[in-house]
């Protein structure tokens, strides 16, 4: 059984008084069971002002994360704003490491885990999963690395995420220390008794004209139904240049054929060559749709979707894509509230994505890593 607490801060400027808030709500002396876990999600400048170094240092087991540009727990929504949710257990134990994304890394996370599950005598029930946002390497192609490296345990996180136009301040989180270039991971050994879900379009938002990937190099749209991408698209009534001007709310929904809900992609660019370059593979033979994401649906999936979670109890842990933070305008803040107001007094902790991990059942029951676009991600540990 694992056991939650969550706290937050505002506290930015003064690290001493930002620990010693934390540190009042969690009342650790009276909540930690004999093994424990902090996730944490944070305004990147907590880092800058040594904020997040004396959150971690105060609490006596690792912590991981990442940083965001909105974040919520309790009472508590805010973008200025560290979050801490602390998972705590008799029967179950944590584990984590934290490797370079650079050249080699798939080999150095494989070293990383065989190392891991070596020293803790056997593979663990579930792997919280954090990413840089990088140019060179995506989170999908982080997320192949470690999925065959760990032979398939369930991945569950989000890419790092922060409040600037260039995301330059993006960083994951280990143990009170930011990196720009580290995947992050925290590994739960022993019967822990876990959900996963997603919310992404409504049924409503999705064209009903399908088609298929006829050519793709990873997340490279190349062909569609035998045109170049652009074709397809300019085809169906999506004009070149109003794509260019929207590329950020226009999904594109894709059917891998594994038996799994379809997933949602970000399209972040058009090559000169007709091609979408897009925020995950776009394998072919995959079947393809075009979504529409506003306010509207971003609201409704998220409530639907954790008023269910809440009834189960629980720590919910929630991570939501920036383009459907982006989607609700100037009233940023209502898909945060939506997940308040629907949690109750369940422990939980939403933060804002650059993209979004979490695994999904395929027809077999199996569940299967993989990473999302325009989507909420929920973990729910029983």
């Amino acid at each position: 059984m694992i056991k939650s607490y969550t706290a937050t801060t505002r506290e930015i400027d003064d690290p001493k008084v930002a620990a010693a808030e934390i540190l009042k709500q969690l009342d650790i002396k009276n909540n930690l069971l004999k093994n424990s876990l902090g996730i944490i999600s944070c305004y990147a400048e907590f880092g800058e002002t040594g904020a997040l170094k004396a959150v971690c240092d105060a609490l006596p087991f690792d912590c991981i994360g990442a940083t965001t540009c909105l974040c919520a727990s309790g009472a508590d929504v805010d973008f200025i704003m560290l979050s801490v949710t602390v998972l705590t257990s008799d029967d179950c134990f944590f584990k984590t490491t934290a490797v370079k994304v650079e050249d080699g890394y798939e080999k150095e996370i494989d070293s990383a885990f065989k190392k891991m599950f070596k020293d803790a005598g056997g593979k663990p029930s579930l792997i919280f999963s954090y990413f840089p946002l990088l140019h060179t390497v995506s989170g999908d192609m982080i997320l192949k690395a470690a999925d065959k490296a760990t032979g398939g345990v369930p991945l569950f996180g989000t890419v790092a995420l922060d409040h600037t136009l260039d995301y330059s301040l993006a960083q994951t989180i280990h143990n009170g220390k930011m990196v720009r270039e580290a995947a992050v991971f925290g590994a739960v050994f022993g019967d822990a008794e876990v959900k996963f879900d997603i919310a992404s379009l409504d049924e409503d938002r999705i064209r009903k004209q399908k088609a298929v990937i006829t050519a793709s190099s990873g997340n490279i749209l190349i062909g569609v139904n035998g045109k170049s991408a652009l074709e397809y698209l300019e085809e169906i009534g999506l004009k070149k240049e109003e794509l260019a001007a929207g590329l950020g709310i226009v999904p594109f929904v894709v059917d891998y054929g594994i038996g799994t809900k379809p997933l949602t992609r970000a399209v972040f660019a058009l090559t000169p060559e007709g091609h979408a370059v897009c925020g995950g593979e776009m394998p072919v033979n995959a079947t393809l749709s075009i979504g529409h994401i506003d306010a509207a649906t971003v609201l409704n999936t998220t409530e639907k979707t954790a008023a269910a979670l809440s009834k189960s109890g629980g720590a919910v842990l929630s991570y939501s894509c920036m383009g459907r933070f982006l989607s609700l305008g100037a009233e940023n803040t209502l898909e945060a509230e939506k997940i308040r107001g629907a949690m109750g007094k369940t422990n939980y902790q939403f933060a804002c994505s650059s993209g979004e991990i979490c695994p999904l059942q395929n027809n077999n029951g199996k569940l299967v890593n993989l990473f999302h676009n325009h989507t909420i991600v929920f973990c729910q540990l029983c």
